[in-house]
Parts: structure tokens; sequence; C-alpha cells
């Protein structure tokens, strides 16, 4: 066999050969498997696996069915399931098609690092073939029917589009019209994101005939790929027809059999895909899913239609070009990384927080550049799920240097804190970076122990600009001549233009740069259609949670194909001038600057039914297990429902109802829902007391849920705030109140949850100005002077075993500092008008 020959008769450009070799080995590429991908397996027996003719035969012989003659195995199959039952027929298809015998070239296909591989086949060729060449290296195999939750996992995910007979009870199968149709009606998780990746992510589709798959013939057809990568269809032969209909659609057609097309596909991607790959080549792939490693190399098309100093989010090649400042918590920074593997341990967290707009980003990059030119492998986190940290310990085992990026951690902090506690014991040198809001600090030192922290805490980034801060910024303005207003000032007026403002405000107010400032004011005024406020303010409200919105879930919450959606942003000019993305991410152009201006346009009541539906549009992605695994879509609709987000970006919503018209979604499983409830009703029973009866419940139905920390928590406050509000009586509430908190400190695993005992301290706080305010009244009761003692030794008893972390972070020392002047505001002790209750 000429590998050679295969190739040249491939035509593809240089340009795509090298596309398809990056994303290749990235693991961007999609395999989809029909039924001539099976037709060289053997069942259990050693019987050849029937195609759609001779499986007609058997089921007619089978099950006493005729067949006529046109008739299609859809019209077979459903006579067969209308004479014998669903189950029984199930159970005869799994007999022949589940644990079958693959034949060798399928190995080479599941050698290849696929991202995820969809089949129409209701067999386990590719699954066998995986088993048999997996090493221990190798990602998990996990086995999905068409109508399973969706998760995205570190696993290698096998999605069977039209069933699979792997399991007693049976599955659900797609054989019938009438199936089909249920199939493609269904709001199922799975032919909905087919439907959303395909055209969007490069793919290779081996032996599937599209004029037998009237669903994935509707997906194909009606998509562009919008990826650099070419997308290939493989049969043993291709019709003239055919031919013109696959280029038309975008396709390659490759006319091959599935065994050399493989063979080629070894040599494009530059993998020996006939021999084992080898442990370090798999873990580098399992690390490449999650991260993108940070090279030394320029690119120049990373530049094109970016502007950093206008404002554009910071990317790798404005670093490498050295359009950024150095400020000065960045240059200690570089001082602490230089010292790891001396005064630091060569495996350690090092966190910074800092408001928004401080420059953290940018930062974070200028530390993976320092890293990078310090001979340490540089990777920024993708925010793809769980951190796999059994991939990067086995990755840096033989002696690498690996510096790990973390743009946002409180997330995933308790997964750092696995990795550097493992990393230490194997002796490994990792270090990861991260940054994050320091509203998010407390969240951090919950789940990251001081211990795997360089200096035991986590360091702050300036919120106004420095005299050497403003100074540098200046100096890199004027070398690229962007000083704008400033040119013609002396060097002291350039400096205090920035000295002691924010970094985002002061650049803002420069002429030359076009991305700040009434600009986007005057951009938003002119966005009059409904679909594109709806698509800048989903992208600009994503940049206000600090997260990232990803090209296929902006789509889906827009209704639209990700091949649309990508036209929209690269030709439309008034979203082009707001929104950029590189395929995969959809990012704004000038962080969030737009969302207030599209409010005030558009109104509370319409932003909050924008956020509704796209809500809903993307809800066959979130589910229990999405959460658990911290798939992006759930971060970011995680993110979305946080109430306060909520009252920051859109003010004067009514929040009640907005969170109601999502009870279908969320009501029947979701904890952090029915929480967000429970502290919006808390918050708002301020000025209306009833409602505290209402957040008391929903907190409940939160534990009931979901037994864990947060929910504890969350009830935890509500009890309190009961406990401080006339006419709920203070013992029972706050005895309540304070079990439900000690039960969110045993739930804590890493047993240092300083959000929980901070919440404590704040709303004991409050406790104790309602019994203040009850004797003052002369309205106490008999126990009051005993809770008065017993509340201020809890709280004093908390806040003394605090006192051992509040040096971990300076905004947790800032909130416990508050908290102490609040609490010592307070009398020692009250002039009580009754002895009772002692």
């Amino acid at each position: 066999m000429n590998n050679e020959d295969n190739l040249g008769s491939i035509d593809i450009t240089e340009e795509q050969r090298l596309s398809l070799r990056r994303a290749a080995r990235n693991s961007e590429y999609h395999l989809l498997l029909g039924a001539g991908a099976s037709m060289d397996s053997t069942s259990r027996l050693g019987n050849p696996l029937p195609g759609s003719s001779a499986l007609i035969e058997q089921l007619c012989v089978a099950f006493n069915v005729p067949a006529e003659e046109g008739d299609l195995l859809w019209r077979i199959y459903d006579r067969s399931v209308q004479a014998a039952g669903e189950a029984r027929v199930y159970s005869w298809l799994k007999e022949r098609f589940w644990g079958v015998k693959h034949s060798y070239w399928m190995e080479y296909y599941a050698r290849s690092p696929w991202n995820i591989v969809w089949t129409l086949n209701i067999d386990d060729t590719f699954e066998s073939a995986y088993r048999a060449i997996a090493q221990e290296s190798s990602r998990q195999l996990e086995t999905l029917n068409w109508d399973s939750d969706f998760r995205q996992s570190r696993n290698l995910n096998v999605i069977h589009l039209h069933g699979v007979v792997d399991t007693i009870p049976p599955r659900k199968l797609v054989f019938s019209l009438s199936e089909y149709a249920g199939s493609a009606a269904s709001r199922a998780a799975w032919p909905a994101n087919f439907h959303d990746v395909y055209g969007n992510s490069p793919f290779v589709i081996l032996g599937a005939r599209m004029r037998d798959e009237p669903d994935i013939e509707a997906v194909v057809s009606g998509r562009r790929p919008t990826h650099s990568a070419p997308s290939f269809y493989v049969a043993r032969s291709i019709s003239r027809g055919m031919r013109l209909d696959l280029e038309r659609w975008g396709l390659v057609p490759v006319e091959m059999t599935a065994e050399d097309f493989v063979l080629a596909w070894g040599e494009m991607t530059g993998l020996d895909l006939e021999q084992e790959l080898g442990s370090e080549m798999e873990l580098a792939m399992r690390v490449g899913q999650q991260f993108v490693e940070l090279k030394s190399t320029r690119v120049a098309s990373d530049a094109q239609n970016h502007d950093f100093l206008g404002g554009d989010e910071p990317r790798w090649i404005d670093v490498q070009d050295g359009l950024a400042a150095e400020l000065e918590w960045v240059t200690k920074a570089k001082q602490d990384c230089g010292q790891i593997g001396q005064s630091l341990s060569k495996s350690t967290a090092l966190v910074y927080t800092g408001r928004r707009l401080t420059g953290r980003s940018t930062g974070l990059l200028q530390l993976g550049h320092y890293l990078r030119m310090h001979s340490w492998r540089t990777f920024l986190f993708q925010h793809k799920g769980r951190i796999d940290i059994d991939a990067i310990l086995s990755f840096a085992a033989d002696g690498k240097a690996v510096a790990l990026l973390f743009d946002g951690v409180a997330d995933f902090a308790d997964d750092l804190n696995q990795l550097v506690i493992k990393a230490r014991g194997l002796g490994a040198s990792i270090v990861c970076v991260a940054v994050d809001d320091s509203n998010r600090e407390a969240k951090i030192l919950g789940r990251l122990d001081p211990a795997s922290l360089a200096h035991r805490r986590v360091a702050s980034i300036n919120g106004r600009l420095t005299g050497v801060d403003s100074a540098r910024l200046v100096d890199n303005l004027n070398k690229v001549g962007r000083l704008g207003i400033l040119e013609s000032c002396p060097p002291n007026k350039r400096i205090s233009h920035f000295k002691g403002k924010d970094l985002f405000d002061a650049m803002a107010q420069l002429e030359n740069a076009p991305g700040f400032g009434l600009r986007v004011g005057h951009l938003i005024n002119d966005l009059n259609n409904a679909q594109k406020q709806k698509t800048v303010f989903l992208a600009a409200y994503a940049s206000f949670v600090d997260s990232q919105i990803l090209l296929v879930d902006i789509s889906r919450m827009l209704g639209l194909t990700s091949d649309q959606m990508v036209g929209q942003i690269q030709d439309d000019p008034q979203i082009s001038s707001l929104l950029s993305t590189d395929g995969t991410i959809v990012r704004t152009r000038h962080r969030f600057m737009a969302l207030a201006p599209l409010v005030n346009k558009i109104g509370s009541v319409q932003a909050g039914e924008f956020l509704k539906d796209a809500i809903h549009n993307v809800s066959g992605r979130l589910n229990p297990k999405s959460l658990q695994q911290r798939n992006p879509t759930s971060q970011l609709v995680n993110a979305f429902m946080i109430q306060r987000n909520l009252r920051e970006a859109i003010p004067g919503a009514d929040l009640d109802s907005w969170y109601a018209s999502l009870l279908d979604v969320f009501g029947s499983w979701s904890a952090r829902y029915w929480e967000q409830r429970a502290i919006l009703a808390r918050n708002e029973s301020r000025s209306d007391a009833t409602l505290l009866a209402k957040a008391e419940s929903f907190a409940m139905r939160a534990t009931g849920l979901v037994a864990d920390t947060y929910s504890f928590t969350t009830l935890g406050t509500v009890l309190l705030e009961k406990a401080a509000t006339p006419p709920y009586g203070v013992a029972e509430y706050f005895q309540r109140g304070l079990e439900a908190f000690e039960l969110a400190a045993e739930m804590d695993r890493g047993g240092g949850n300083i959000v929980t005992w901070t919440a404590f301290l704040r709303r004991s706080i409050r406790v104790l100005r309602r019994i203040e305010s009850d004797v003052n009244s002369h309205s106490e009761l008999p126990d009051h002077k005993k809770l008065w003692g017993i509340i201020r030794s809890q709280w004093e008893q908390v806040y003394a075993q605090m006192r051992t972390i509040r040096n971990s972070g300076e905004q947790t020392e800032k909130d416990l500092q508050r908290l102490q002047i609040e609490y010592h505001k307070l009398p020692i002790t009250l002039k009580f008008e009754t002895e009772g209750g002692e």
C-alpha cells in the first residue's frame, strides 16, 4: 500500500495541511463513524456484522415480518417492534452488535487523539479497538447514548447518535422515521451538541451514507465548516453527484477504503498510528486538551484585527511584542518566580487577586513570558472542566519544569491544591500562577491550603496606579506613539494623568485608544437590531462576570449555527467593532464596557428576557454531572445566575420573577439555583421581613437537593437573618443557624472554609444588634441576657480560630478587620430589665 499515492489523491492546500496537523495533535478533530466503519467487524459468534440489506433479511426471519421491494431498514425495524416488542428486538440486537471483534485497522483510528467520537452505529467497534490499544496514560473511554446527560470530561466520549445496545434495560434507539423525528425534536443534548460543533470543529466522516441518515445529512448539508483545518468525507466510492454535494458543503471528498485513509491520516498528522504513540505523547495530548502552550515563537496572524492598547483583551503576542508596561506587582511576582526551587518550593502556587481592569490578565501573561524565557514549559488553562492532575504529574515526571497559568482560579482552587501537594510528593517542578478577582479571595483560600501558596498567602494587585506604574506606562505608550492627548504634555503631566487612577479609566481618556470611552457608547447607540443587541449583551455580560463564552454556547443561546455566528462577527461591521472570535471563544473588544450602555438602551426587562431565553436555549447542556465536572457551559451559566452579578448588570430588574421563569430548567436538580433565590429573598427582607419565610424555604430546598458546604452556609445566613429580625425568635433561629454553619464546616473537605465562618461572623453581629435594640426599647425576652453571652462567646471563638489564616490574603485580612471593628462597636454589657433566662 503506497501512502504517498494516497496522500496525492487528497486535494488540500499546504496551508490546510499545516492546520490539519496542528488541529489533530491538539485533539480538535471529531470522528463520525457510519455503517461502513463496522463492515469488517464480527460479532461475538464470529459472524460478520450485517449491512442494511442483510439486517433487513435477518429481522424479517427473526420476527416473522414481511419485507416488500423498496422497504428501508427503519420500516422493517418498526414492524419488528410492533410484532415482538421493543425489549425483545433490543435484546436480539444486543446479542449481535455488542462485544464485537474489530478489524485491525480500527486500532489505528483509536490511536488518533479525537476530541469526540460520534457514531451512527449501535455496535462497539470503536470501543473494542480503543480497549485493545489503551495504555495507562490513555484517556478513559465513556460510551454515551444520544439521550444521555450532557457532560464534558477528561474522558474520550463515544456518542451513539442512533442508540447503543450495551445495557439492560434497553436504551432508546433511533431506527424508525418516527424515532428520527423524536430525536430531532427532543431537547436531548447530544444531537443538539453535534449540530453545534459540526462546522465549528473539523471532522472526519467515515463510511456514512448521508442519503440513509436524514438527521445527519440535514446538519452536514446545512452547515459550512469555518475551521481552518479541512473536514473529510471518506467512502469506498463517491458518485459524481455526491462529490459535487460534498464540495458544496465544504467537505473534502476522499474516495478510499477506511483502511487506506487511516494510513494517509497518519502521514498527514505526523502520527505513526501503526505503533503505540508512547506515553509521553499521550500525556502531552491530554494536557493539550485543557491547556494551550505559550511558545516563544511569534505568530503574526494573532495580531491581526487586534488592538491591545485600544482596549482589546490581552494576547500572548502583545506581551511578546512588549506592548504591556510592567506594573510593580508584576515586578515583585517575577522576583518570586526567580526564587522557585530556592527559597520557594519548586512546586508551588503563586496567586494574585485584584479588582477588575487592574491589569490582572496582562500581568499573568507577562509572568508566563518570564517563566518561558527561563526555560519553563508554559501553559495557559482553557477552563475546560476539572484539571487533569494525573496527566500533568505524569507529563512533568521526567524532570520537565512546567508552569501553568490560570486566569480565574477560585472554581478550580481545590484541584490546584491537590496538584501542588502531589507534585511536591513526587519531587516534580510544577509552578501554578493564577490571578482572580479580589472578591473571590476567600473562596480561593477556602479551597487552597496556605501551605501550597508561595509565602503562605494570596498576594494583592494594586487597585490604583503607583508613580512607578505610571512612569512605566508613559514610557511604553511613548515608545509606540500612543500617548494621544498626552503627546504635547511634559513628562510630569503625563505621569500625573495616570498616577492614583484605575488603569482602564486612565487609558480611556486617551484619544489614541479607539476601543475606549465614548466610542463604545456611540456604537451601542447605533445598535438597534434585537438579535445584535442580544449577541453583544451576552458577550459583555460574560466579560462582566469574568467568564469565557464559547462560540458553540453563544450560538446555541442565540439559536444560530456556529458558522452563522462566525459570519456575523466577521462580516457585520457593527458586531465586528464590538466582538471578535478565534473560532472557539467569543470575546468583547473592550471588556464589559458595552454592558451598561446597552442595558440602559434596551431596559432591564428586555435584558432579563435576553438572558432568560439564552439560558433556556442552552439548558440541554446543564445537569448535575456537568456542574460537578465544572464544564464551561455550566460555569458560565452559574456565573450568569449569581444574584449579585444580576443586580449589578441589570439594575432595577424583578429578579424574583426572573428566577421563577427558570424554574422548569433548574428547579428539580440545582441547589445553586435555590441558593441564589434564598439569598435574593434574604437581601430583600430588609424592606419586607415576610420574605424571610420564602428565603428559608428556598434554602431548605437547596440542602435537600445537595447537602454541601454551600447550601448549608446559605441556610445558616438565612436563619441568622431571621434571628436578627423581629418578630422571629432569637434563640430558636440562632441555634438552628449555628447548627447549619457547623454542618457546612464539617462538609468542607479542606476544613478551612473562610466563606462559611466569615458569613457567620457577619450575621452574628446583626443578631447581637437585634438583642441590643430589643433591650434599648424595653422589649427584650427572658432569654436575651443568656443569648447575649452565648453569641458573643461563639463570635470570639470563631474569630480567634480565623486569625490563624487572616494573613493568608489581604482582602480576607481587611474583611476580618472590618468585622472586628463592627463587633467592638457593640457594648460589652447591656442593662437587662430581667434576670430571666439565667
